[in-house]
């Protein structure tokens, strides 16, 4: 049976349609493939921040510079230097270096990544915080070598603009932490003071204006004595054991919040005729003795350490141990026999807390006060 023209022409525009869509799907398929081909080509492109373990551990010097900030700041330069197993600040100053922050920051080398190519001149280093009089720049060495050299400025949803020293262009880096770069210089100092046990401790002396207070463990109870201008020493009224060991808990991992600069002399900061000397005294016969001197600032002091000529400053909550006087010892009449400070409810957002915290609301409130 003979096709009519009418059927013969809509069977033609099936075959047209059907091919035409056929083309459609491959030129889509061909088009995908080819801009997969170009992002795979532009990412091997893309420099690498390729740091092993081993590179890590073959580092031996960083040296680390903040731009300026406002209109008097002056470029901060850090400089880290390793012997043997452990870094030293060499610059600006010689220190122990705070060695958890350094590791955290060759930690972090490993997790950066080029994501992308936003500029491949050098025309926008100033628009996107990279020219030099804006940039932190970083530069990680091993032996006479360059590990990493690398610049960072502003960061965005992109990830953080980045140059690479030796290679044109503004790039987005991914993983990049700035807070582990950008401390401030007592960031990268060790603030530790000293440490002790405070379970170890047998004898704890302290000399400031309030006298001279003597405080002894005798089997596993404390004793104490104080001594006022010429009197003879007699025991604290109404002493509470764990006042003292409040303050041991105060001393026995002693942290400076600050560090005075290296052109302070004794007599600037208080420390020529200190207001306070308090000696721990271990049960190996070791001691920890420590100097305190004017206030520093805010709430802190100034204090000197036997054994060390830095001068550092410390919290008021260690600071306020060392100056107190005689009731600060004693059983408070709004507390329980034999309460402590440590026990209050709200301890924990000031025992160890920021320098200059003080007693939370309500301290030494009378039991059930709202």
């Amino acid at each position: 049976m003979a096709l009519s023209t009418e059927n013969k022409l809509y069977i033609s525009l099936g075959v047209l349609a059907v091919l035409g869509g056929a083309l459609f799907l491959q030129n889509k398929k061909d088009k995908a493939e080819a801009q997969s081909y170009t992002l795979s080509g532009q990412a091997a492109q893309l420099p690498k921040i390729d740091l092993t373990d081993d590179d890590l551990k073959k580092i031996d010097k960083i040296e680390i510079t903040k731009a300026a900030t406002g209109d008097a700041g002056a470029p901060v330069a850090v400089e880290l230097t390793k012997t043997g197993d452990d870094w030293k600040l060499t610059k600006p100053v010689e220190a122990t270096a705070n060695q958890p922050n350094v590791k955290s920051l060759l930690d972090n080398l490993k997790t950066l990544k080029v994501s992308e190519l936003i500029d491949s001149s050098t025309a926008s280093y100033a628009k996107f915080g990279l020219s030099d009089d804006k940039a932190l720049h970083a530069v990680f060495s091993k032996g006479n070598g360059v590990a990493l050299d690398v610049y960072f400025g502003d960061s965005g949803g992109r990830g953080q603009m980045t140059r690479i020293a030796g290679k044109d262009g503004v790039y987005a880096v991914k993983g990049y932490s700035s807070f582990l770069y950008a401390r401030d210089v007592k960031g990268w100092r060790d603030l530790t003071i000293f440490k002790f046990e405070d379970t170890q401790v047998s004898n704890v002396t302290i000399d400031n204006e309030t006298g001279s207070y003597v405080f002894a463990l005798e089997g596993d109870k404390w004793t104490s004595k104080l001594k006022k201008g010429k009197d003879s020493a007699e025991p604290i009224k109404n002493f509470d054991e764990s006042k003292l060991k409040d303050m041991l808990r105060a001393y026995k991992s002693l942290n400076a919040d600050n560090f005075a600069d290296k052109s302070k002399t004794e007599a600037d900061v208080g420390l020529q005729k200190p207001v306070s000397t308090v000696v721990f005294t271990l049960k190996d016969g070791a001691k920890r003795e420590i100097k305190v001197g004017a206030t520093a600032e805010g709430t802190s002091r100034w204090v000197k350490a036997t054994g060390s000529d830095e001068i550092w400053s410390i919290s008021s909550w260690a600071a306020e141990w060392a100056t107190a006087e005689e009731k600060k010892f004693q059983k408070s009449d709004d507390k329980k026999p034999g309460s402590s400070d440590a026990d209050h409810p709200n301890a924990k957002h000031y025992m160890g807390g920021p320098p200059g915290m003080g007693a939370p609301p309500g301290m030494g409130a009378p039991p059930g006060a709202p």
